[in-house]
């Protein structure tokens, strides 16, 4: 059946970029692309991505924006909304069936005003609700067997009394509110760098920390510990299923050595009983320190992943399955290191149980900041033999740095999206030999590029965008980002950059091509070898194929070749490059004036 490959999407944060959605066949190694489809005007966060059929797809964007189409391999099109409501960014929606339930605010209505909407697929009609008082976590929205659907609610008044949180349950069809007021308090910070209530949609589940429940322990040793209790919350039972405490942490697991006398005077106040909100910033550092928490793709067990490299495992009771797992690398010199020696942010992307015995989990995991997170995979017992003692000293596990593969059949390999945009394959975007391979790949597809904008003479955009795939969303690059990293390489890794602009500067079609937002094509890998005097040939050749557009100017004129005149200045190689540019490129005195005064061009 089409419903089983995987649906995937990904969108370009800079310039932009229009949502990607992809169709995967992972049954294949490596995983397969089979066709391509380009969100017309959607340039929001996906907030539900379905197949709806066996073989038709339904989107939605988090302004309203509603994409229904059939599923045919082998194509890269643009696909039309066939409904836009025009709302507030919002991140709650459900289908059921043929319904798509969404809870969101109207263009106008009040901060605290959100409905209910319902659209039925099969007629592409819209029911409102009436508008609903209630406040919730957006992105907690439940459907329960009933027809009612559940949400996560917290209070953002500051302070310690009215820190409190608990469950919505909300009716449509009798507009009845009704709350469950949950036990414990959740994170004094509403906003943060650092995920704190962790959301299962699939199973209907959430964990997050009571910070009420804050604990000092004395050791034998006479060093403090500290721990909080993790709460599981139900939302199909509408309950709090337990509370119980997972692990002590000593002050040098929360915090930075300089930051620790501060951090155990405040835990120590609050263990105490004091609540004064002077006391908050330590309070939220503490519970952050475990940032993932997920559940096996069964969903039976429960994995934590914490800052200081360590996981452990859970049953869906809050029992012990695992001993605490200290993840390791090996480094350059065969040695084992701790995988977050500097606090990093651990993230769970997937847990995949293996049935063979004895049992184990793979988990699959990112570390460090999302931005520049490394991927990492280590196969784990889960279920230790003997007894389980929580305060017990970690065991080490080897981790595996991973990237997945995609493969693209040749049709769909050099032909962009409507909008311009190619996606390259890069198994592992922070690393520079993945990023080179992605590189190598695309320098061999631009003689086919050049046939293709030779033959459709209406296409006049074309970006690349350098896409990772991994669970829990791809990671994507743009020109900004990977071209920059490359030419920060050695000169083997710069030679293949300026090989990718020798390619282009013998288009006949280059003249008349945009890049994304207006920039021109190759800008940030240009600005990425003006340093270089050898380069300078090269980039005269560049202006010269890419003429003098108007359109293009403004990016060239104010960052390129400014820095490129500054860095060369008075050289006999800036006066040759003067002498071989056409005007405006060698006119000190064009100028073309941005936009506005925060604007990067």
């Amino acid at each position: 059946m089409l419903n089983t490959h995987t649906l995937r999407t990904h969108r370009l944060f800079y310039g932009g970029g229009l949502n990607q959605v992809q169709v995967h066949d992972e049954s294949q190694t490596p995983t397969a692309l089979l066709s391509q489809f380009e969100l017309a005007g959607s340039e929001h966060d996906v907030v539900l991505l379905s197949w709806l059929s066996d073989d038709r797809i339904v989107a939605l964007d988090e302004r309203g924006n509603l994409y229904l189409w059939p599923f045919r391999p082998g194509i890269k099109v643009a696909i039309e909304p066939v409904l836009a409501l025009n709302l507030m960014p919002f991140k709650d929606a459900s289908l059921q069936g043929s319904n798509l339930w969404l809870m969101a605010r109207e263009q106008g209505e009040r901060l605290s005003q959100r409905r209910l909407f319902r659209i039925d697929l099969v007629a592409l009609q819209v029911t409102q609700y009436p508008p609903c008082e209630f406040d919730f976590v957006g992105g907690s929205m439940v459907a329960l067997e009933n027809g009612d659907f559940a949400f996560y609610q917290r209070s953002g008044k500051p302070g310690y009394p009215f820190r409190t949180h608990g469950l919505v349950r909300y009716a449509p069809r009798s507009g009845q509110v009704s709350l469950l007021p949950l036990t414990g308090k959740p994170a004094p910070e509403t906003i943060s760098v650092r995920e704190r209530f962790f959301f299962q949609h699939r199973h209907g589940l959430a964990l997050t920390a009571d910070t009420e429940s804050l604990t000092a322990i004395q050791g034998t040793d006479g060093e403090t510990a500290y721990q909080f209790e993790l709460q599981l919350i139900d939302f199909h039972r509408q309950q709090m299923r337990w509370s119980r405490p997972v692990r002590a942490l000593l002050p040098n697991q929360i915090a930075d050595e300089y930051d620790c006398d501060e951090l155990v005077e405040a835990l120590d106040a609050i263990a105490g009983g004091d609540q004064r909100a002077c006391h908050n910033d330590e309070l939220q550092r503490f519970v952050e320190c475990l940032t993932s928490a997920t559940l096996s793709d069964d969903g039976e067990r429960i994995w934590l992943g914490w800052q200081d490299g360590c996981v452990q495992c859970l049953s869906l009771q809050g029992e012990l399955l695992s001993p605490l797992y200290q993840l390791q690398q090996e480094t350059a010199k065969d040695e084992r290191a701790s995988l977050s020696p500097w606090h990093d942010q651990l993230t769970l992307l997937d847990v995949k149980t293996d049935g063979q015995a004895p049992a184990s989990s793979i988990l699959t995991l990112s570390m460090g900041d999302p931005e520049w997170a490394t991927l990492w995979q280590v196969a784990l017992p889960s279920v230790a033999p003997g007894s389980l003692c929580q305060g017990a000293e970690p065991q080490p596990a080897l981790c595996q740095r991973i990237g997945f593969d995609l493969q693209l059949p040749e049709p769909l390999l050099g032909t962009p999206v409507p909008s311009g945009q190619l996606d390259i394959p890069c198994r592992d975007s922070e690393d520079q030999g993945e990023r080179l391979a992605s590189l190598t790949q695309l320098n061999a597809l631009m003689p086919a590029l050049a046939t293709y904008f030779e033959r459709h003479t209406q296409a006049g955009h074309l970006f690349f965008a350098f896409v990772a795939t991994q669970p829990g969303g791809d990671k994507v690059h743009s020109e900004k980002q990977f071209f920059p990293a490359v030419a920060a390489g050695n000169d083997q890794d710069r030679e293949q950059l300026a090989q990718l602009i020798e390619h282009f500067n013998h288009w006949p079609c280059a003249s008349r091509l945009m890049g994304q937002a207006g920039a021109p094509v190759l800008a940030d890998a240009v600005l990425s070898l003006i340093d270089r005097a050898d380069y300078l040939p090269l980039l005269a050749r560049y202006f010269n194929a890419i003429g003098q557009q108007e359109s293009v100017q403004r990016y060239h004129l104010n960052r390129t070749l400014p820095a490129l005149r500054e860095i060369h200045a008075g050289t006999s190689e800036l006066a040759a490059f003067n002498q071989q540019v056409p005007p405006p490129w060698n006119n000190l005195n064009h100028t073309v004036v941005s936009t506005c005064d925060y604007d990067d061009d």
